[in-house]
């Protein structure tokens, strides 16, 4: 072993075990470069390259590579090594030979086996690549069987050859054959399981440090090194958790064509999780802060009677435009840009609120990705998210959640009532508010770093009792007379709903003081109301009846005692189901009957009902 190279772990196991393992399984992340440490600099290889660095010193002669494409070749590509490699093969390897698995099964044989090596000779490793795609899925053809049976038999007969003795004591080393698969389950069971000769090696993705030592070589590569290698390594590792080496590479090449500069490599890391190098984040920049400032004095007439919920989701949306969102963590950036849980009573605004940020952040509404929880209320139904598990039907098409983000990753999430999704799905949420990311049924990552996730619900308004009966903790009139205690009420509510009922006490954590509580809206908030669905009303009149509707003001008065006064424990959604019902339907059925000539002109003086049914006076 070369003293002066420090090998990753998995490599290390193979220089200590290949005097007593055949065969290796090498899976997991096979195709990344591999970081090497010498006593001067760190270098990125090749998996080939540092497998050949590790086992040249031990005495081996060379490497033969098979693939199902390009057939047989030798490694390293040296004219001094080919007689070797050729005896062993019995080929002429001055180029690729094509060669199916029966030869493939001949030429394992030999060098497992019968290789005719003497100990001056030096040892030969065959490396069978892309080894998942031997067998696919069904039943297993039989040249496919008798290579694996093959291969089995080699391992249980292969015996170690002798090598140069290493510091002053002599080694039988095998000539080791490695498959490189992605998972080890690729192979069939009998010759990873049930065969002692043949030892699985996982390779992962790499740690903090390696990302760390891997950005310290990678620092040269930049144009605009503005800061010290240790600062830009530092946080290219703390941005880039569970991505390889090669991710690492594409994104100081991607910072390198887009002049960013070591500092800002940040945001060379978000354009490549996105995969869109020409999306600039509505995050950053002085738009954000304009539409924020603008957003002071319009969202409380949009989002009506809401004063307290207004001022903290402006708070927030402040803290994430200057990038102090979850900025007391110590790797938040790949965290969603925010997190908030609307609470309380229905059709109060918090629908309204997450359509508002859209509009905010994104100046589009149309950025606003809605989820009606309610259509997750099997435990089956979370699949529609991410997509069916490998094996099932429609795996292969990805889920709803994940194919928008992949899409459109700058968005608002809106995950409507999540109290009545089943408790198994709100798991999926943990990953997302922790680490920013899912992954579909089809193994691919999608990144929620920039998309504020909102969470709503009517949790803490209502009590589900062991009998099954629901009791109501709050009533409009104990916000009214106590907003306080109303609040607190609320909280110990949700705090009982994640507790008790959902018993994911570590989802609530994950949501922090982003709790925003409404209101019970008021008789002055819902006349506001009223009188912005009334003059909707007239206004469609207008457009497409090119009718003018007046309302005197003993019947607006009739109608305000009818909508917004009554009961306004179901909100702005109730005003509008009072209206529908005492005013609309029976203008509905006025309109049908007058057949009024376009450019007429209808007032409404009375309001009637007969009957349980609602008549309108008119001249």
């Amino acid at each position: 072993m070369n003293q002066n190279q420090v090998y990753p772990k998995w490599l290390r196991d193979i220089i200590q075990l290949v005097n007593i393992r055949a065969q290796f399984v090498l899976s997991g992340n096979i195709r990344d470069s591999v970081l090497l440490t010498g006593e001067k600099a760190s270098q990125l290889v090749s998996l080939q390259a540092a497998l050949w660095q590790a086992l040249e010193p031990l005495g081996y002669q060379g490497f033969l590579i098979w693939d199902m494409v390009d057939g047989l070749r030798a490694y390293p590509p040296d004219p001094a090594r080919l007689p070797r490699l050729n005896a062993v093969s019995d080929l002429d390897l001055a180029h690729p030979q094509p060669m199916r698995l029966g030869a493939l099964a001949t030429v394992l044989r030999r060098v497992a086996v019968s290789s005719g090596l003497t100990s001056t000779d030096g040892g030969v490793v065959l490396i069978i690549d892309y080894a998942s795609r031997i067998h696919g899925e069904g039943r297993m053809a039989d040249d496919v069987r008798e290579f694996f049976v093959a291969a089995e038999k080699a391992a249980l007969e292969a015996r170690p050859q002798p090598r140069p003795s290493v510091g002053g004591r002599p080694r039988g080393l095998f000539n080791p054959i490695l498959w490189l698969t992605q998972r080890p389950n690729d192979l069939p069971y009998w010759l990873t399981l049930d065969n002692e000769r043949v030892r699985s090696i996982p390779l992962p993705l790499p740690d903090a440090d390696t990302r760390y030592k891997a950005g310290s070589a990678l620092w040269a590569r930049l144009p605009n090194k503005d800061v010290n290698v240790e600062s830009f390594a530092k946080v290219l590792a703390s941005l880039t958790n569970n991505m390889s080496i090669n991710a690492l590479q594409d994104i100081v090449a991607l910072a390198s064509q887009q002049g960013i500069a070591a500092s800002d490599i940040a945001d060379a890391v978000q354009s490549y999780r996105i995969g869109d190098t020409t999306m600039k984040s509505p995050w950053r920049g002085d738009q954000l802060r304009q539409r924020i400032i603008q957003a002071e004095s319009s969202l409380g007439e949009r989002v009506k009677g809401q004063p307290q919920a207004v001022t903290k989701v402006l708070d927030i949306l402040k803290r994430t435009s200057i990038g102090l969102s979850g900025a007391q963590a110590n790797a938040s950036a790949s965290r969603p840009r925010g997190v908030l849980f609307f609470a309380g009573p229905t059709g109060v605004g918090k629908t309204e609120m997450a359509k508002a940020i859209a509009d905010i952040v994104f100046g589009d509404e149309s950025a606003y990705l809605r989820f009606d929880m309610s259509e997750f209320s099997a435990e089956h139904s979370g699949d529609r998210l991410i997509g069916a598990p490998p094996g099932y039907v429609g795996f292969d098409q990805g889920g709803e959640l994940t194919n928008a983000m992949r899409e459109r990753p700058f968005r608002v999430v809106l995950f409507d009532e999540i109290e009545k999704a089943h408790n198994r799905i709100l798991d999926k949420f943990l990953q997302v508010l922790e680490d920013g990311r899912l992954t579909d049924g089809r193994g691919e990552t999608v990144y929620f770093s920039e998309a504020l996730i909102i969470f709503t619900s009517n949790a803490g308004i209502s009590l589900r009792l062991p009998n099954g009966e629901v009791q109501i903790r709050v009533r409009p009139e104990d916000d009214y007379r106590n907003p306080e205690e109303f609040e607190q009420t609320l909280r110990k509510g949700i705090h009982d709903y994640f507790h008790l009922d959902l018993r994911r006490p570590e989802l609530l954590n994950r949501l922090g003081e982003n709790i925003v509580i409404f209101h019970f809206i008021t008789e002055e908030v819902a006349r506001k109301i009223l009188e912005g669905m009334v003059e909707n009303v007239r206004q469609r009149l207008r457009e497409e009846h090119e009718i003018e509707m007046v309302l005197t003001q003993d019947f607006y008065e009739q109608l305000r005692k009818e909508c917004a006064v009554k009961d306004l424990s179901n909100g702005g959604r109730g005003i509008g189901s009072k209206l529908e019902a005492v005013f609309i339907n029976p203008l509905a059925r006025l309109l049908f009957r007058l057949e009024l000539p376009k450019n007429s002109s209808l007032t409404l003086t009375e309001l009637r009902e007969s009957k349980g049914t609602h008549e309108l006076c008119y001249t």
